[in-house]
């Protein structure tokens, strides 16, 4: 940004003011014996103001070409907004040995993480997205894992896109914490819940229950659940599983159309899971 204007001692004084109370406007002023303040730190998106407080002409250039102000008479300022991190040395070209420099601060990285999925079935997956800061393609990202009772572990790698976005595909076999890493930025941790994965069947009259996940679920139990459009879903049959997580069983139906399910209690699903869902099935008799 560039303008040249004329501004008032009493306005000076104001715009300094200001800027000590923390704006975004620094204000340099051109005497004849150069810059002062000769060095200031600004953040990106920040401004710099010079100001001729000399009754001789000055003109303010960038040693690298980013910017130069049209020759400032008496009292005449001009202004410049930085939007790019780094140093940028200037000076005088009616006195040269008059220089000064502006230091500018980027923000600091930052690196988002979200999951499309905040909970999976044992087996299946979801997806991890999240963003870099300075939305700049092809920079690297790091995923690390920390599965429940387990320590962190790097997974997975990749660069990012347009925007700077990224993504990566996980399948957690127990409830795990994800951190993306980009340069020195850490994303908050994302928690992706896991259920055993309820499997329920029907051959003949015989049902099949199994459960499945990374523990063994010997002695554990699942409830019947029967669906009334009175009462919703009903617990009708608690069954004990055996040794292989799996167990058969018979029900005492009503005639007519009957909507069932399992369900693994939180309490029978193990450290590191939460309750497990079967599928439905409808019965006939």
């Amino acid at each position: 940004m560039r303008r040249i204007f004329l501004l008032p001692v009493a306005l000076i004084a104001a715009l300094l003011v200001a800027t000590a109370a923390g704006a975004s406007n620094q204000t340099v002023q051109i005497t004849k014996n150069g810059f002062t303040p000769a060095s200031v730190t600004i953040t990106v998106g920040d401004m710099v103001t010079w100001h001729n407080a000399d009754t001789s002409d000055h003109q303010v250039v960038a040693n690298d070409g980013s910017f130069a102000s049209p020759v400032l008479h008496g009292d005449q300022s001009y202004s410049h907004t930085f939007t790019a991190a780094g140093k940028v040395t200037y000076h005088d070209s009616f006195a040269r040995t008059h220089t000064g420099t502006v230091t500018v601060n980027g923000p600091p990285s930052t690196v988002t993480l979200s999951a499309s999925s905040s909970t999976v079935v044992y087996g299946s997956g979801t997806t991890l997205s999240g963003a870099v800061s300075n939305q700049l393609t092809n920079e690297p990202v790091l995923l690390t894992a920390q599965p429940f009772g387990k320590g962190t572990q790097s997974i997975d790698t990749t660069t990012t896109s347009s925007s700077g976005t990224f993504s990566f595909g996980v399948s957690p076999t127990i409830r795990t914490s994800y951190t993306a890493h980009w340069r020195t930025a850490d994303s908050s941790p994302v928690t992706v819940n896991v259920a055993p994965r309820v499997g329920f069947g029907l051959s003949g009259r015989l049902y099949i229950a199994r459960v499945t996940s990374d523990l063994n679920y010997s002695g554990h139990y699942v409830w019947v659940q029967r669906h009334s459009s009175a009462f919703g879903w009903t617990n009708i049959k608690r069954v004990y599983l055996g040794s292989t997580s799996r167990a058969t069983f018979t029900l005492r139906l009503a005639h007519g159309r009957t909507t069932l399910r399992l369900v693994l209690p939180l309490s029978q699903a193990g450290d590191g899971y939460v309750a497990g869902l079967s599928r439905t099935i409808v019965v006939k008799h």
